[in-house]
């Protein structure tokens, strides 16, 4: 954006309608993307929080953010992490959360993802953010729930987790939309593409852990549903495998229709490099992988050859087209500029749940007149509406977080230097997902 005052060159918005749309704050339009906007488009110097005379600490929030740093995870963790320094930085550049900036203290997950957060605590943080694994987040949860101390998790995206496990949590939420959304959006994408009555059988290769199992699980479900299709594969290779060429025989032996996989990482990368080396993509009609563009840093131009599609959580930078939306290719470039990757929807992992958590604050001393208590934010955290560069979110009263979910063919892009997606399809929160109160497994089987 460079005219503040021309809604056009604004993504077709100006300051004031801006305002409006995000509920009336300034920091709430900062992190949506749109920085020009504060202060400087129609003479209004106004706090940009404009929080009143209430009582809010002078001091800083103290932050804290659990990712993968190392090792093959490192290919999507790292991203969390520079989405949550970003939308940190742009926080602090627009005068904080109601005038309080944020100091996020970032840690490596591995494999501490209970221990990491009972640390935060005891060291008195006022939000922690993370984890990225599935089963790290389960394990936290009742301690979350013990301490008081809010978390929102920006993957660790198990579906049972809030349908089954933990349905009463207070303190716990998630940021990225759960597998269901992802496993689902596979299938209607593999349909949109070949068309359900050419679809009779279909393979997995899934990482050997909650994710993994939850991710087939439902994509099973819904391909059945949608195709009648048979299972004719299902591999689950550990993390960080060191080779996947079992599962590449298997599949090259039963030549499904579809394979399906949700590794992601260094171990989606090993396994479209064994693919392509082990003609794999010859002997089917289409990869679906729920996480495969999250690692678009990491993929040489000969691994995107053949019919493979990519889902990209609820981000990828040029859905919306940029002519239309400008908050994503700003980012884009922003990114570009601060760390030379693609922000990839992991990225927006970490960006949106320092954003769904400072919103949310900001918002609750408005309401207020002065900072909220723990409860006081959780509370404000239920049904709460924000914008990010990647488009709308809800925090549910699920606590889960819903937005668009995204699809495209996997392509090489000489300009970028790295993966795009193209021919992107969007699908809907409420075409993925389950109504509240309802299992999705239950939803997927009353089709």
């Amino acid at each position: 954006m460079t005219d503040a005052t021309n809604p056009a060159a604004n993504g077709g918005i100006d300051r004031r309608d801006a305002l409006k749309l995000f509920g009336g704050s300034a920091l709430a339009v900062a992190l949506a993307g749109c920085t020009e906007l504060l202060g400087n488009g129609d003479g209004d110097d106004s706090s940009p929080s404009e929080t009143g005379d209430g009582d809010v600490p002078d001091e800083p929030i103290q932050a804290g953010l659990q990712t993968f740093r190392e090792g093959a995870p490192a290919v999507l963790g790292v991203q969390a992490e520079y989405g949550a320094e970003t939308a940190v930085r742009r926080i602090n550049e627009n005068g904080g959360v109601a005038g309080r900036e944020i100091e996020l203290d970032i840690v490596e997950e591995g494999s501490e993802q209970l221990e990491n957060y009972q640390q935060f605590v005891d060291q008195g943080k006022d939000v922690t953010f993370g984890p990225i694994s599935s089963g790290g987040h389960e394990a936290m949860v009742p301690e979350i729930d013990d301490q008081g101390v809010i978390n929102v998790a920006t993957d660790g995206t198990v579906t049972t987790l809030y349908e089954e496990n933990f349905p009463d949590t207070t303190y716990s939420f998630r940021f990225q939309n759960h597998d269901v959304m992802e496993a689902l959006s596979a299938a209607k994408e593999a349909v949109e593409v070949l068309g359900a009555d050419n679809i009779d059988t279909y393979a997995g290769v899934n990482p050997n852990y909650a994710f993994g199992e939850d991710e087939m699980a439902l994509f099973s479900a819904g391909i059945e549903k949608l195709t009648g299709a048979e299972e004719v594969y299902n591999g689950t290779p550990d993390l960080a495998a060191d080779d996947m060429s079992t599962h590449v025989t298997n599949i090259n032996s039963e030549e499904p229709d579809v394979v399906f996989t949700s590794c992601w990482g260094g171990d989606a990368t090993l396994l479209l490099q064994q693919a392509q080396a082990n003609d794999m993509l010859d002997n089917t009609e289409l990869v679906v992988g729920t996480v495969l563009y999250g690692s678009a840093n990491d993929y040489e131009e000969g691994d995107l050859e053949g019919p493979i599609h990519g889902g990209s959580r609820n981000f990828y930078w040029d859905q919306p087209t940029t002519d239309q939306w400008t908050p994503a290719a700003d980012l884009f470039d922003e990114v570009q500029d601060e760390y030379g990757v693609i922000p990839t929807a992991h990225f927006m992992s970490g960006y949106g749940a320092v954003t769904a958590w400072a919103t949310a604050a900001d918002k609750a001393v408005r309401l207020l007149g002065r900072w909220p208590d723990q409860d006081e934010l959780a509370m404000v955290l239920e049904e709460h509406g924000f914008f990010t560069p990647a488009g709308y979110h809800v925090m549910s009263t699920d606590h889960q977080g819903y937005s668009s979910a995204h699809f495209g063919e996997m392509a090489w892009s000489d300009e970028i230097g790295g993966a795009i997606l193209e021919n992107v399809n969007v699908y809907a929160a409420e075409n993925v997902s389950p109504p509240p109160g309802t299992t999705s497994l239950d939803w997927i089987d009353s089709w």
